[in-house]
């Protein structure tokens, strides 16, 4: 497991994996390699978060009924920045795809 952030664009996107710039996040090795060779990454130093107990309590669904405080506790708990998100679907989105849980089904569906 790695810990990256992408430095160049404002959010990438791939099958399966979604990130917003200078926002740290953790990446199997083989991901973060694939990542790091797009030059749009850097590896930084800080600790990976573990979030696989996280992802195995609460489901993808749970996180979209909880309320504002409710989504703003847990972005906290792991430190996601949700400041820039304008509703509950937004923080809902972001700690999804933080935790791993996102649908990337819709992703680009979306206008």
């Amino acid at each position: 497991m790695k810990r990256l952030k992408l430095n160049q664009g404002l959010s990438y996107t791939t099958k399966g994996f979604s990130c917003i710039k200078g926002a740290p996040f953790d990446a199997e090795d083989d991901l973060a390699e694939k990542l790091l060779g797009t030059g749009r990454f850097e590896e930084i130093s800080e600790p990976a978060l573990d979030t696989d107990l996280e992802a195995k309590e609460i489901s993808a669904d749970d996180i979209g009924r909880m309320k504002k405080d409710e989504l703003i506790a847990l972005a906290e708990k792991y430190g996601i920045n949700i400041e820039d998100c304008r509703n509950n679907d937004e923080r809902a989105e972001r700690i999804q795809g933080f935790l791993g849980l996102s649908s990337f089904a819709k992703m680009g569906l979306e206008n």
